[in-house]
């Protein structure tokens, strides 16, 4: 069976754990590199995250350090979400490989050009290195097949008003992302909503990898703790089995693992707003067609939930 070539740029991160324990299991992925950057937590924490989780997980990789901070905004984290180390918590097994002596921008142009247009590249955090990438190599574009990306939102965002929080976390990355001529296969917020998981389904996928139970405890606990937080805030009671989770980047490896299958996309020209202080970071979608733009983005709408559901189950069960 061919296989797809694939570079990882993530933020590892809880969600991103996930993801990319589903493109490891993945029988036609070939994960050829993991770039980390600045998202979740800092550059340090989310380097060592994907080297642990390379080691743990046996993805014969390439994993590089990319960009500590935005373009031009403040950096900013999600470890209020994420716990202090990105994983919740839990401490993988400390790793014996080391990152790349390269910048994470330079091993993505040289396997992309490796691989001779046939490379894909999933986002799954902010888009500081494959911006720097496309700026610092022009003919970059010309060997991605395409870019799967976990960012954006249709409506309101999770971490501003309108911002979906990859993007917010580097609004012009994101813009020249979108100027850059690559396909764009965009996993948003709503789409990633679409596929929240109730805390009973999260705790059965999740019972399936022997492996992988201690991380997925923690991430459980983790949850089950955000509930009883939440429950607190509105005087209800906390039920965890009936509490919907979003494993956001899940969703963007779902939408490449289940593309030509069952993912439905509509197709958009997509802009990212850089210049409003109050609304940096939203992703505008040209619905009726204002903006006089060609369509650079296919927007996923809609997957089959039960083949979702059982990418994470298949994976999970993968690392026994």
């Amino acid at each position: 069976m061919s296989k797809i070539p694939v570079m990882i740029d993530a933020d590892p991160g809880i969600d991103d754990a996930i993801a990319i324990i589903m493109l490891a299991a993945a029988e036609n992925v070939d994960i050829k590199a993991i770039t980390t950057t600045h998202g979740n937590v800092g550059l340090e924490g989310t380097t060592k995250n994907a080297l642990a989780l390379k080691d743990f997980l046996g993805i014969d990789c390439i994993v590089a350090k990319g960009a500590d901070r935005p373009m031009i905004v403040p950096l900013k984290n999600a470890s209020e979400i994420h716990g202090a180390n990105g994983l919740a918590g839990y401490e993988l097994p400390a790793p014996a490989s080391v990152p790349s002596e390269e910048k994470a921008w330079d091993v993505m142009y040289t396997l992309a050009k490796e691989a001779q247009g046939e490379m894909t590249l999933v986002v799954l955090g902010p888009m500081t290195n494959t911006a720097i990438a496309i700026l610092k190599y022009p003919d970059f574009k010309n060997y991605i097949k395409r870019i799967y990306m976990m960012g954006g939102s249709r409506g309101h965002g999770n971490h501003s008003q309108n911002a979906e929080f990859n993007i917010w976390g580097d609004p012009h990355a994101c813009q020249v992302v979108l100027k850059s001529g690559i396909p764009i296969t965009m996993a948003d917020l709503d789409f990633t909503f679409s596929n929240a998981i109730t805390g009973a389904e999260m705790k059965e996928l999740y019972s399936y990898g022997k492996k992988l139970k201690p991380m997925l405890d923690a991430f459980v606990a983790h949850d089950t703790k955000r509930c009883m937080r939440q429950a607190e805030a509105t005087g209800t009671v906390a039920d965890f089995d009936s509490y919907k989770i979003v494993i956001c980047d899940s969703s963007a490896s779902a939408a490449l693992l289940l593309d030509g299958d069952c993912l439905e996309t509509e197709d958009y020209y997509v802009v990212c707003e850089t210049q409003s202080s109050e609304n940096e970071g939203q992703t505008v979608f040209d619905y009726k067609g204002h903006l006089k733009g060609e369509a650079n983005v296919q927007l996923c709408m809609k997957i089959d939930r039960e083949k979702y559901l059982g990418l994470i189950r298949d994976a999970v069960a993968h690392f026994e």
